[in-house]
């Protein structure tokens, strides 16, 4: 397995705003330009309605932190989350970073240890030596041979193959879910590239290890 490219490495970190503003000193459109300044952000609120914290958020793009690219970084009154395209470490990394900076730049009532809970997506594109979703199963496969024997008839040489799988949990059992870890072909490839995309609730670290541990299971079962 070789990765070609983390689309996305998301930290986020379930917190309540009003925790990091306690004594209430800092109004949040004053942290604006200093965040800009600090981390040159392209994309960032202006207007009234760019700061609602409850629904959409308030949005910041295209910032750098040293040497790593920021692609986002996202403000809701319960939860802040940063993307970039490194992975998921240098997301929480910059994230905690950027609220130390705050503690001291900005007077937030930040301390180290205050977010517990933290949540992760990650996105890869990965390519394999062999055709990883075509070899998985042997039953997909079956399944695939023989809905091809009909479609290659019917619509000139059309043949099928396993183009996805995803797992997840039972959507029933927690009112906000949490994301499917799914592999797919990578759109507008060609199935005999074997280029793939993948998205997981998962660090990226262990995305790719749980990757590599599948590729490597799937081969076993074909000798």
């Amino acid at each position: 397995m070789k990765v070609a490219a983390i689309n996305k490495a998301r930290a986020l970190a379930l917190i309540e705003l009003d925790e990091l503003n306690l004594g209430g000193k800092v109004r949040f459109s004053d942290c604006v330009a200093p965040l800009v300044q600090k981390y040159g952000f392209e994309v960032f609120p202006q207007k009234p309605e760019d700061f609602d914290l409850d629904n959409k958020g308030a949005r910041f793009e295209s910032g750098k932190a040293g040497a790593i690219a920021i692609d986002s970084l996202l403000i809701y009154n319960g939860a802040i989350y940063i993307d970039t395209f490194s992975s998921t470490s240098d997301s929480q990394a910059i994230l905690l970073a950027m609220l130390e900076w705050g503690r001291e730049s900005l007077g937030l009532s930040y301390t180290e240890g205050m977010l517990k809970k933290w949540a992760y997506i990650s996105q890869i594109v990965f390519y394999t030596d062999f055709p990883l979703l075509a070899s998985f199963s042997t039953p997909l496969q079956n399944l695939a041979q023989k809905t091809s024997r009909i479609t290659e008839e019917l619509h000139g040489g059309l043949k099928y193959e396993p183009t996805a799988f995803r797992i997840g949990h039972d959507p029933v059992v927690r009112k906000h879910g949490i994301a499917s870890l799914y592999v797919e072909h990578r759109v507008n490839s060609r199935f005999d590239e074997n280029k793939y995309f993948s998205e997981a609730p998962l660090p990226t670290h262990l995305h790719i290890k749980f990757l590599e541990e599948f590729e490597a299971e799937v081969l076993k079962s074909l000798k």
